[in-house]
C-alpha cells in the first residue's frame, strides 16, 4: 500500500458512540456521542485525565465492552456486536502477563496458537513467526529464557511481540509503558515508533501522559469527562489548542484575558495585560470589541532588560531551577501574574534576580485564541 493511499484509508471509525452503565437513561455515562476517524497505518493516541472514558474506548475497539449506542468501523465493517476472538485487533496491556513457566519463545508461539488468526498456521509457520517477532524487538538472545529473568522493559518487549504475531490490523496500546522508570519509558517511545513504521500496523496508544502523546503520535485526540475535545497533530494541539481544557493539560500555558483591537488580513490583535498589544495566531471567527480567552506557552515569553522598547514592564517574583530551563514567575503593573520559561544558559548576564525589574516580549503570534 502507497502512503498516500494509506493516508486516504481509513482503520477505524468511531461513530456516534455513547456508552452508559446500567440503565441507558439514568446511568452513568462513560462516553457521549464520540466520533472520531483513525488512518491506516498511523500511530494515534487517546490522550486524557483517569476517568476521561479513554480507555473505555479502547476496550469497545478491543470487544471487552460493548457501545450503547453508534457503530465501531474497521476498514468499513461493523464490529460493534462482535466478540474479541472475532476481530482482527490486538491488545497490549498494562501487565504484561506472560507465563512465568514457559519461555520467552514458547510464551509467543502458545499465545499465537491460542488467538483466532494464527490457527491457521503450522508448527513450523509458528516456530519461524515467532523468530521474526522476537527479531523485530531485538529478543532473538533470550528465546529460551524465563520471563523472571528479564528486565522490566525486556518483559514489555516480550509482551509487544506476543501482541503482533498473529499480524492484526490495528494494535491497540493500553497504557504499557506506565509501570516502567522513566529512562525505559523514554526508550520504550523510540522503540514503539520505529516497530509502528516497521510494521505498517495501525497503533492506538491510551496515556495520560502528555510527552508521551507528544513525542509519539502521529495524531492525538484529547478526552475529557467522556468527550473529544481536539482531534490533530501533536503541534496543532500543543501550538493551537481549541479549548481552555486542552490548553492547560497540554503542557503549560499562561491564560490572559484580552479584547479584539483590530483583524487585518486574517491576524486578530488583542489589547492584553495592562493593555499591551498581543497579535494572535491567525483567525477569523473573533469580531472587533470581543473579550477572549487567550493562551500563551511560557517559552513564547521572553525577558529582555526593563528599559528595553516595546517590553511590558513586569517584576520578577520567583525563580525556579530546572535543570535545562530556568522558570520565572513574573508580576505586571495590573496585578496579573505570568510564567515565562527560557533556556538555561552559563552567561549569568542573561539571568533575572527574584525582586529585580525586567521587561517582557511576546513571540509574534504566541496567543493562541480558546473556543470555551
Amino acid at each position: 500500500m502507497n502512503a498516500l493511499h494509506s493516508l486516504q484509508t481509513l482503520a477505524v471509525s468511531i461513530r456516534s458512540v455513547r456508552k452508559v452503565y446500567g440503565d441507558p437513561n439514568t446511568g452513568p455515562v462513560a462516553l457521549k456521542n464520540i466520533d472520531l476517524d483513525i488512518r491506516d497505518n498511523e500511530f494515534f493516541t487517546l490522550l486524557g485525565p483517569s476517568g476521561c472514558g479513554k480507555t473505555t474506548l479502547l476496550r469497545m475497539i478491543a470487544g471487552f465492552e460493548f457501545p450503547t449506542e453508534g457503530e465501531i468501523l474497521l476498514y468499513g465493517e461493523n464490529i460493534a456486536d462482535r466478540p474479541p476472538f472475532q476481530r482482527p485487533v490486538n491488545t497490549v496491556f498494562q501487565h504484561y502477563a506472560l507465563f512465568p513457566h514457559m519461555t520467552i519463545a514458547e510464551n509467543l508461539a502458545f499465545g499465537l496458537e491460542s488467538h483466532p488468526m494464527g490457527k491457521v498456521l503450522n508448527k513450523a509457520q509458528i516456530a519461524e513467526r515467532v523468530r521474526e517477532m522476537l527479531a523485530l524487538v531485538q529478543m532473538e538472545r533470550f528465546a529460551n529464557r524465563k520471563p523472571a529473568q528479564l528486565s522490566g522493559g525486556q518483559q514489555q518487549r516480550v509482551a509487544l511481540a506476543r501482541a503482533l504475531a498473529p499480524h492484526p490490523k490495528v494494535l491497540l496500546l493500553d497504557e504499557p509503558l506506565s509501570a516502567l522508570d522513566l529512562k525505559l519509558r523514554q526508550a520504550m517511545r523510540e522503540e514503539l515508533k520505529t516497530i509502528q513504521a516497521k510494521t505498517g500496523i495501525t497503533f492506538i496508544f491510551v496515556t495520560h501522559d502528555q510527552e508521551e502523546a507528544l513525542t509519539m503520535s502521529d495524531r492525538i485526540a484529547v478526552l475529557s469527562e467522556g468527550e473529544v475535545q481536539q482531534v490533530g497533530r501533536p503541534e496543532d494541539i500543543y501550538e493551537r489548542p481549541r479549548n481552555r481544557f486542552v490548553a492547560d493539560f497540554i503542557g503549560e500555558t499562561n491564560f490572559i484575558q484580552g479584547t479584539v483591537t483590530k483583524i487585518e488580513d486574517g491576524q486578530a490583535w488583542f489589547a492584553g495585560p495592562a493593555g499591551h498589544p498581543l497579535p494572535a495566531q491567525a483567525c477569523s471567527d473573533v469580531a472587533v470589541g470581543a473579550s477572549v480567552t487567550l493562551s500563551v506557552r511560557p517559552e513564547r515569553l521572553h525577558l529582555v532588560p526593563a528599559a528595553t522598547e516595546a517590553a511590558l514592564p513586569c517584576r520578577i517574583e520567583a525563580q525556579i531551577y530546572l535543570g535545562t530551563d530556568l522558570q520565572y514567575q513574573v508580576s505586571l503593573s495590573d496585578g496579573s501574574r505570568l510564567t515565562v520559561r527560557t533556556p538555561n544558559c552559563v552567561d549569568q548576564s542573561l539571568r533575572f534576580a527574584v525582586g529585580s525589574q525586567a521587561g517582557l516580549l511576546f513571540d509574534r503570534g504566541s496567543a493562541s485564541v480558546l473556543h470555551d
